[in-house]
């Protein structure tokens, strides 16, 4: 993982929302469900290397 990915990974963690950190600990599965697929959704851009927009990023910046 590049440093890049790296502390982008970090901000979106930080900046989950509070029902998201909830859920993923909760008893119920299906909530857990619900939050792992939200967060599934929020990794996958950056995973993919691409911006929130659907646009290639490369360090933030769209090529």
């Amino acid at each position: 993982m590049t440093d890049s990915v790296d502390v982008k990974l970090i901000d979106l963690l930080r900046r989950l929302p509070d029902w998201i950190r909830r859920d993923l600990a909760s008893t119920d599965a299906s909530r857990r469900v619900r939050a792992e697929d939200s967060l599934h959704a929020m990794l996958l851009p950056l995973i993919a290397g691409k911006s929130p927009t659907g646009k290639d990023a490369v360090d933030g910046a769209a090529r």
